[in-house]
């Protein structure tokens, strides 16, 4: 596993015919052609074909009510060379130069993941409550990109994978949701992105326990506990105890 972290304002090649690039303020990945994806993103989600993947940093504070339309107007004016037709992106309120940036390869499987986390807006899925008003800050972004062709259910696939690894990460490092005490299964406001290369034999499976998921899940996995403690340690947090104090709790 290699980390890649390109220098401010440079491209930086991660895999071959795709490369990324740090801005101030932003993450732009660029692919040759289109890759098919499967996106979350605010911009551009779903399951289609895209060039260019964005990770953007917003104030903490922010809270446009037509957060897409106002992505399209940053995106117009930042990167006018970018159709926002072949351009799908995600928003985060975590530091973009605090980005986990991971190659790794497998015979003829490589890989790029980037992560960018915040935490403060860590949740545990199925027993945080629900919150109808705007979502608190703190949002885990992964990006990944295969150096393979996948099927569309592989694709799928990959972000089951993807979504199991960081949960993993997420309980090793102890983060808690703040309202319950109980381990962190993410955040409420997560995103993912994977890419795939066209062309070839696709592969069909990108389960924990095939060469690709293992492979995907120890880089992703590997990217989110960077990208995490990257937070912990710019922010003054400490990793939560929250966990253990309800569990003490529990057994007296």
């Amino acid at each position: 596993m290699i980390p890649v972290t390109p220098a401010p304002g440079s491209w930086r090649a991660l895999l071959p015919g795709l490369r990324g690039r740090l801005e101030k303020e932003c993450i732009l990945i660029a692919a040759d052609t289109s890759w098919r994806c499967v996106s979350s993103g605010i911009l551009g989600g779903g399951i289609n074909e895209k060039r260019f993947f964005v990770n953007r940093q917003v104030h903490k504070d922010y809270d446009d009510r037509q957060p897409q339309r106002e992505m399209i107007a940053f995106l117009t004016g930042a990167f006018p060379d970018c159709p926002i037709d072949q351009t799908t992106a995600l928003m985060t309120a975590a530091w973009v130069s605090q980005a986990a940036w991971m190659q790794n390869r497998c015979g003829d499987i490589g890989l790029s993941v980037v992560v960018t986390a915040g935490v403060s807006n860590a949740c545990a899925a199925g027993v945080t409550p629900c919150w109808e008003g705007t979502p608190g800050t703190g949002t885990i972004n992964i990006m990944a990109f295969l150096d393979h062709h996948l099927t569309d259910g592989a694709l799928i696939n990959a972000v089951q994978t993807i979504t199991e690894a960081k949960s993993r990460v997420l309980r090793e490092l102890r983060i808690c949701c703040a309202q319950t005490g109980d381990w962190a299964t993410g955040t409420g406001t997560d995103a993912v992105v994977v890419a795939a290369r066209p062309g070839g034999e696709p592969l069909e499976y990108a389960g924990p326990t095939t060469r690709l998921g293992a492979l995907l899940a120890v880089t992703a996995g590997a990217a989110v506990r960077q990208a995490v403690q990257a937070y912990l340690s710019a922010t003054g947090r400490r990793e939560p105890k929250a966990k253990e104090a309800k569990q003490t709790k529990e057994r007296t």
